[in-house]
């Protein structure tokens, strides 16, 4: 049986850093038993969700292609929509 004390904390288990200790890093240590593939998959996705590649290419310049731009501002627009539709069903 699983151990449940630990539900509803903000990190992992194996994880020892608290939350807040690491504010501009992403802090990935790999689970007991965990391929090292699965570790990597874990990092690369939790850049991504804190948006740390966006924020560098925000700060410098670099191209960004016409079809990309568009897709961003096509996604912002549904994202924005989605959350006033689910306001107003609230409502």
């Amino acid at each position: 049986m699983r151990n449940n004390r630990n539900r509803g904390k903000n990190y992992q288990s194996y994880d020892r850093t608290p939350p807040g200790t690491h504010p501009a890093h992403v802090v990935v240590r790999p689970k007991p038993g965990e391929h090292p593939e699965r570790t990597i998959k874990r990092f690369l996705k939790k850049t991504k969700k804190s948006n740390i590649i966006q924020d560098y290419r925000n700060k410098t310049e670099f191209y960004e292609k016409p079809s990309v731009v568009r897709r961003r501002k096509k996604k912002r627009k549904q994202a924005i929509l989605k959350k006033l539709k689910e306001s107003s069903k609230e409502e």
